[in-house]
């Protein structure tokens, strides 16, 4: 039942093999405490969902380990945490996931429950309704009565249009009002099989003792044939885009995003691990450029921060959220942002800065590397967005080997205008609305 067993090379910690009905399972070997991390990815989040029907995969996430045929209506939850683990479950954009780390003794419980719910999860009426209540009840809480949500959901819908990426993870509310047990059902008999889906387990097992585990539970799963995966596009990237938003409570600031390639769609390696770097060389911690700039030196901003997901099977966002000084405009803010980022087009990062972005880059994965849930989630999302996770063991050196000028020539390329979306954010009662 095993296929494409993987020896790893000399140096390399991540194993893998696949059973043949195509799930795929990756290992971390971790033997500093009893405990594995055991996460299950299932390759469906927001961006596979059609017009219409936004929310169905987080709401599949609630809903998935609420009765099976051997666990009854909250019974997961209540065993796992009997066992001494957390069950907990998320979704993104290209993944729904449930992570559960527990005694390495107990993992073959563990994998019996999530074998199970991937061939007979009920998804019964009683618990859907529950679930969806809960789900509306989130994006109350957590986006609509949030401006600064809100302010990331329109910009979201800027910078990647309104389907694919630019759909909210939670779903539209008028979306999920319509959401039925059919359309959940349909949803999981679709995509929620084991040839779309990999195990990222990381922790206190060998990679024998794992395989007898999964044979034994997964193996007799059938494979089941898959709809054509579209992989999400950018809008046509012809001008600047950008938009007004007023709202009460809204922080004063700017968000600005610039369309690039993801670790997925670079056209590189080295590429790839350039653009990893922009985040720390731009924005992240007060060495980088623009804090340093427009934080401390000139302080037209109280603060700013960056965000780049890597892993997506389609283009990622490089994106700066910027909050402003008293009486400077979200306009004057997003100006000065994009002089000093053209500034940094122009020529490539200085040694100095360059090595300080290196080592903040390096340093959060070496403490990464201290968590084994932190650990399987790598893997996990690099398997999710269609790259190998045996690669994850090159990232030191690659990243280690990315020159100014690679770096310059990425930023040349996509910190254009062309590729910018601006998000000017104001709050509805103060003198600059």
């Amino acid at each position: 039942m095993i296929e494409r067993p993987f020896t790893p090379l000399p140096g390399s910690t991540v194993q893998s093999f696949s059973l043949s009905n195509g799930l795929r399972i990756y290992l971390r070997e971790d033997h500093r405490a009893p405990l594995v991390s055991t996460q299950l990815w299932y390759h469906v989040g927001s961006s596979y969902e059609p017009a219409g029907h936004t929310g169905l995969s987080h709401a599949l996430e609630h809903l998935l380990f609420e009765g099976s045929s051997k666990l009854t209506d909250g019974q997961y939850s209540a065993v796992m945490t009997r066992l001494g683990g957390n069950p907990n479950a998320f979704t993104s954009t290209d993944a729904t996931v449930f992570p559960l780390t527990l005694p390495s003794s107990r993992l073959e419980i563990a994998l019996e429950a999530m074998a199970d719910v991937m061939t007979s999860a009920t998804l019964s009426d009683t618990p859907f309704a529950r679930e969806l209540n809960v789900v509306m009840a989130e994006r109350r809480e957590q986006v609509d009565n949030s401006p600064l949500a809100l302010a990331l959901e329109h910009h979201q819908s800027l910078a990647y249009g309104f389907g694919g990426y630019g759909i909210p993870v939670i779903g539209h509310q008028a979306d999920l009002e319509q959401l039925t047990p059919a359309a959940a059902r349909t949803w999981y008999q679709t995509w929620y099989r084991p040839n779309n889906a990999t195990l990222a387990i990381a922790g206190d097992i060998t990679l024998p003792q794992l395989q007898s585990l999964v044979v034994r539970h997964f193996a007799t799963i059938p494979a089941n044939r898959l709809p054509a995966r579209v992989t999400p596009a950018a809008p046509p990237l012809q001008s600047r885009r950008h938009q007004t938003i007023r709202l009460p409570g809204q922080y004063t600031g700017a968000i600005l995003s610039f369309n690039l390639p993801s670790q997925r769609t670079a056209q590189s390696s080295e590429q790839a691990y350039a653009l990893r770097l922009l985040p720390d060389l731009l924005a992240d911690g007060y060495s980088s450029i623009l804090q340093r700039r427009l934080v401390l030196d000139d302080p037209i901003l109280q603060g700013l921060r960056s965000a780049y997901e890597p892993w997506q099977r389609g283009d990622s966002l490089l994106a700066l959220y910027a909050f402003c000084s008293p009486q400077v405009t979200p306009e004057i803010a997003a100006a000065r942002l994009m002089l000093e980022i053209e500034a940094f087009r122009q020529s490539a990062p200085s040694r100095e800065d360059l090595q300080r972005a290196k080592v903040r880059l390096l340093a959060r994965q070496l403490f990464e590397r201290d968590d084994i849930d932190q650990q399987a989630q790598v893997i996990g999302k690099q398997a999710a967005c269609g790259l190998d996770p045996i690669a994850l063991e090159n990232e030191r050196k690659a990243i280690e080997a990315v020159t100014a000028e690679q770096v310059g020539q990425a930023a040349l390329e996509f910190l254009t205008d062309s590729r910018v979306a601006m998000t000017f954010m104001h709050n509805k009662e103060s003198n600059h609305a």
